[in-house]
């Protein structure tokens, strides 16, 4: 068992248990699932994931090194839309964050949704659409990996996934179908596919307080930015190497700052 404290929360803390979960289906491996128990000052619940490496990455990445941890000055969202759900940690992180949210999980991969579908009633008010996102309706291969954190529709060398056909919908029509005036909150992780999913939400993004983006290359971090820039400022972000990290962006209108915070910039015209 490992203990993670959580910041957003005061006495917030983590911890996964081996365990079989208690609701396991008739034939699972107790060894292929774990339980990881989320815990805030004022609520908890027990999450069902799977036993691997890499889902442990993802909960250090969320729980631990709190990448999508609030921005101060920043109202609560009331509306979170989770593109790329997964098993639900992120989901889950924003419950503890933002109690009284709701959010709509999007997540294709089906070793996720197994998944997810168990989780979301746990972490409550929480909405799972089965659904693959892009710019514009199309069909492409989706490489669907035993690692579902990995899973995507550009290829990953080291994922070792099925190639199945998906149909994807277009980003902005779908967000529109769901009848939401807009979210105030939208995460986007969809190893690779951030940048045509960020262009087909448009106005959605234009209009969200708060957007946390992954970026899986270089000319995606640069795209992002670009698309970002003219409704939002680049708050806070982390590189973990040349084609792979985290950003934060908060509409500009909203944008304050401490006054150590503030900016610092040399005149360009020298008295």
């Amino acid at each position: 068992m490992w203990h993670i404290a959580l910041r957003p929360q005061p006495q917030a803390s983590i911890s996964m248990e081996r365990d079989p979960p208690v609701k396991a289906q008739s034939g699972d491996n107790a060894a292929a699932v774990v339980t990881l128990a989320a815990q805030s000052k004022d609520r908890r619940f027990d999450l069902t994931i799977p036993n691997i490496e890499g889902m442990r990455y993802v909960a250090k990445e969320i729980f631990k090194d709190h990448c999508y941890q609030p921005v101060p000055r920043i109202a609560a969202p009331r509306s979170v839309l989770d593109i790329g759900a997964n098993v639900g940690l992120a989901a889950a992180y924003f419950r503890l964050a933002y109690p009284d949210a709701v959010i709509h999980c999007v997540e294709p991969d089906p070793g996720a949704l197994s998944f997810l579908a168990q989780n979301g009633p746990v972490i409550g008010n929480c909405i799972v659409h089965e659904v693959g996102l892009y710019e514009g309706d199309c069909q492409m291969p989706f490489y669907s990996s035993d690692n579902s954190v990995i899973s995507s529709v550009a290829r990953n060398p080291f994922a070792h996934a099925t190639s199945i056909p998906i149909q994807l919908r277009d980003a902005g029509a779908f967000v529109s179908s769901l009848g939401v005036e807009g979210f105030d909150l939208i995460k986007i992780d969809t190893e690779g596919a951030e940048v045509p999913i960020i262009r087909s939400l448009g106005q959605f993004m234009r209009t969200a307080a708060i957007v946390h983006a992954e970026f899986h290359s270089r000319d995606d971090r640069r795209a992002i930015d670009d698309l970002m820039n003219p409704s939002h400022c680049l708050f806070r972000g982390v590189i973990e190497s040349a084609h792979r990290g985290h950003l934060t962006y908060v509409a500009n209108p909203l944008v304050t700052y401490e006054k150590s915070e503030a900016p610092l910039t040399i005149p360009r015209d020298p008295p």
